[in-house]
């Protein structure tokens, strides 16, 4: 069974989709670690440097998610990309929240590269996760103790079987499936699209494959998916 998979009709919609798939198993997230502080640190700091008077929107790595969600009828401004949330956050002053060591590296490789890098306890998916077109009988339970939500039909979702883990493909995710102290086997899935990021999933992919064996430990693997190579193991 596969652990990651991408369905037919994602890339029906969107061609030029590509997905990189970092797999950490084994890993210990379990303390902070200095040295992903300090990254995370130094990655804010370059947003802040690179967005000084820029609006984010403009950035071709930020506007090619904000095309994709208009094509799907999701208005840009309301549900922003994952990464355009994250630099909005820090070009304005202020921080990513400090969540866990796994987390925090994500996120410092996020911002480095400008591409949407999610964290999924692999553990909790053991049918595998999967990125499809929404149906009536998934469900999606938000951060804290709010209600179950229904996506709307034909969302592009990442889900476990009816689970829907992130809505609307890199907007939200949900509080199942979360990475946690205890967590020790991992997926990273980085989104973007060809060619406007290609590149940038592909060295993010790269990156925080050499920095989580080197600061998690665990050993990693990376796969890359695009519509001729659509599930990974």
């Amino acid at each position: 069974m596969a652990i990651f998979r991408v369905d037919p009709q994602v890339f029906d919609l969107f061609p030029n989709a590509r997905f990189a798939a970092v797999v950490v198993r084994d890993a210990h997230n379990e303390a902070r670690n200095a040295r992903i502080d300090e990254l995370l640190v130094e990655a804010e700091a370059r947003v802040r440097d690179r967005f000084a008077g820029a609006d984010p929107k403009t950035h071709p790595n930020i506007a090619a998610w904000r095309e994709a969600f208009g094509s799907r009828g999701w208005t840009p401004s309301k549900y922003l990309s994952s990464i355009e949330a994250l630099v909005r956050r820090v070009a304005k002053g202020g921080e990513v929240p400090r969540i866990n060591a796994a987390v925090d590296l994500a996120n410092s490789v996020s911002l480095t590269y400008l591409v949407p890098i999610g964290a999924h306890d692999l553990d909790t998916a053991p049918h595998g996760i999967e990125v499809r077109l929404s149906n009536m009988d998934d469900y999606f339970r938000p951060m804290g103790d709010a209600t179950d939500e229904e996506p709307d039909e034909g969302e592009i979702v990442y889900v476990h079987h009816h689970d829907v883990r992130t809505r609307r493909w890199v907007w939200r995710q949900s509080r199942t499936g979360l990475i946690v102290t205890s967590t020790s086997n991992l997926l990273f899935p980085i989104d973007g699209f060809a060619p406007v990021t290609d590149v940038a999933v592909r060295e993010a992919a790269a990156r925080l494959a050499e920095l989580a064996p080197a600061l998690l430990g665990g050993e990693v693997s990376v796969y890359h998916l695009d519509p001729d190579h659509r599930d990974v193991g």
